[in-house]
C-alpha cells in the first residue's frame, strides 16, 4: 500500500455551522449530545505522521462531521502541504468567511487544487437541505477563489431539488465555477425517506444507510485508489472515512486499538507495514463498513 500511495483524506476539524438532516455530525449530536466535543487537527502531530515523500499526494480536505474552512490552522496546514509538492482538494459549503479570508485562501493555492463548494439548490432553495447557510457568503468566495484555484459545485439532488439542476448549473456557470457535477445520495433511512429524490441510483435503491449487506461482493475503493487513508480531527488514522462514522467506528478494531492509531505515537509507514494482513483479507473479511460503502457493482 506504501509504495503506490496517492494521498490522504483528512479531517481536519469537526466543527460545522450547517445543521444538514443527513450529516454524520447532526446525527451524533441529536442521538449523543453530552459525548460531543469540538475537536482540532494537531498540526505538529500531523506533520511527524507524514514520514514519507509528499510530493504530487493529493490531500482531500473533508469530513464525516466537519467543514476544513473552519479549522484554526487551515492556511498553515495548505501552505505546508504546497510546500512539500502535494496538493489539496478543499470540500466545503463555504459560508460565513469574508473577502479577505477567502483572498488569503485562494493566494496559497494554484490550479492544481480545487475548492468544491457543496450547494444542493438554488440561492432560494438550497437551505432546506444545507440549513444554516449562507448564499450571499458562499457567493462572495466562489466569485473570490475562481481567479486563484479549480472550484466545482457539487449537488445532490433531493426531491425539492432534482428539477433545479439545471438553473443551479447556469448560476454555477455565471459565476466562473470551473465545473458543475450532480452527486447522488446513498443516506436513505428507508424508501420512503422525504428527502429522497423520485430519481435515484439503481446502486443506492439497495444501500439503506447503516444497514449494509453481508452477502455481497467488495470492491474496496481503499486499495483501487488508495487514496482513502483517513485521519479523524482528534487524530486517528483509520483506512477509510467510512470506519470514521460513529456508526461504524465504535464496533470496529481502530476503535478498539485506536491508540496503536493515533498519529501522535506512529507514522503512516508503521501504519500501513502493520496492515499488510488486514489489507490482504479485506475482501474476505466483509467488515460493516466494507459491505456498506464498497459493494460490487
Amino acid at each position: 500500500m506504501l509504495d503506490n500511495l496517492k494521498g490522504f483524506h483528512v479531517e481536519t476539524t469537526n466543527i460545522c455551522t450547517l445543521k444538514c438532516p443527513k450529516c454524520s455530525r447532526t446525527d451524533f449530536i441529536a442521538r449523543f449530545p453530552s459525548k460531543w466535543s469540538n475537536k482540532q487537527l494537531d498540526l505538529d502531530s500531523f506533520k511527524q505522521f507524514l514520514d514519507i515523500d509528499l510530493k504530487q499526494k493529493m490531500f482531500i480536505l473533508s469530513g464525516n462531521y466537519g467543514d476544513p474552512i473552519y479549522y484554526n490552522n487551515l492556511f498553515e496546514l495548505l501552505r505546508w502541504i504546497k510546500l512539500h509538492g502535494a496538493n489539496a482538494f478543499i470540500y466545503t459549503n463555504g459560508s460565513y468567511k469574508n473577502k479577505d479570508w477567502w483572498t488569503e485562501l485562494g493566494s496559497i493555492l494554484d490550479f492544481d487544487d480545487r475548492i468544491v463548494f457543496a450547494i444542493d439548490g438554488t440561492p432560494e432553495n438550497f437551505t432546506k437541505y444545507r440549513i444554516n447557510a449562507d448564499w450571499k457568503s458562499i457567493e462572495l468566495g466562489i466569485k473570490t477563489v475562481v481567479n486563484y484555484t479549480t472550484t466545482s459545485w457539487k449537488f445532490i439532488p433531493f426531491q425539492f431539488n432534482e428539477n433545479n439542476i439545471d438553473e443551479a448549473k447556469k448560476i454555477a456557470d455565471s459565476l466562473g465555477v470551473h465545473s458543475f457535477y450532480v452527486d447522488p445520495s446513498s443516506r436513505w433511512d428507508s424508501l420512503q425517506d422525504p428527502l429522497k429524490p423520485t430519481v435515484i441510483h439503481p446502486l443506492y435503491e439497495q444501500k439503506i444507510v447503516w444497514k449494509p449487506k453481508i452477502d455481497v461482493t467488495l470492491d474496496p475503493k481503499c486499495k483501487s485508489n488508495n487514496v482513502e487513508h483517513y485521519i479523524s480531527a482528534d487524530g486517528y488514522y483509520m483506512p477509510c472515512c467510512y470506519i470514521g462514522d460513529h456508526r461504524f467506528y465504535y464496533s470496529s478494531e481502530f476503535y478498539k486499538n485506536k491508540e496503536k492509531y493515533h498519529i501522535s505515537t506512529t507514522t503512516i509507514s508503521q501504519v500501513l507495514e502493520s496492515l499488510t494482513e488486514y489489507y490482504s483479507t479485506l475482501e474476505s473479511s466483509k467488515f460493516n463498513y466494507c459491505t456498506f460503502s464498497c459493494p460490487k457493482i
